[in-house]
């Protein structure tokens, strides 16, 4: 089972009322910035682990993967897929419809995506995909993914997984 997350407002949030997990930076980089990964992150990412989830990255954002896992890989979070812009255009390449999605991760056997735009759940409903909508403000985020992640592979379990 894979599950793709969003980065920008999902995983990443700059406002500063929203909590950033601690980074521990080896002296090396120091002087480098870091993104602020949503607090919670860290823990939510275990369990999923945990109940048998592999983890992804589904963004239109265009960092490149390597910087995408590197920023994962300091808080000890092992990716296993990384879909930014430029291989996103390439996925949605041949698709036929006239309007296409910001995101198609049903098409890298994403059953679960995770996102903070309402837009992306509504593509979800139109292409086939099942989307989650976490506020960036949303204390409890975690728990909606917990609970949407469970709900899901129970479905998959039961031959019964729908959209």
């Amino acid at each position: 089972m894979l599950i793709t997350f969003d980065l920008d407002d999902t995983l990443i949030c700059w406002q500063p009322e929203i909590p950033a997990e601690p980074v521990k930076l080896p002296w090396y980089h120091k002087w480098s910035p870091v993104e602020p990964l949503r607090q919670g992150t860290v823990e939510l990412f275990k369990k999923l682990r945990h109940y048998g989830w592999q983890i992804g990255i589904y963004t239109t954002s265009h960092r490149k993967a390597k910087y995408i896992k590197k920023l994962f890989n300091l808080h000890g979070l092992k990716l296993d897929l990384v879909i930014n812009q430029d291989k996103h255009e390439k996925i949605i390449k041949n698709l036929k419809q006239k309007r296409k999605p910001s995101k198609l991760p049903n098409w890298v056997d994403s059953q679960l995506h995770i996102d903070d735009s309402e837009g992306v759940r509504i593509e979800g409903q139109r292409f086939n995909f099942r989307a989650l909508v976490v506020d960036p403000l949303d204390n409890n985020w975690t728990q909606k993914v917990l609970d949407e992640s469970l709900c899901v592979s129970r479905m998959i379990e039961q031959g019964d997984y729908r959209v």
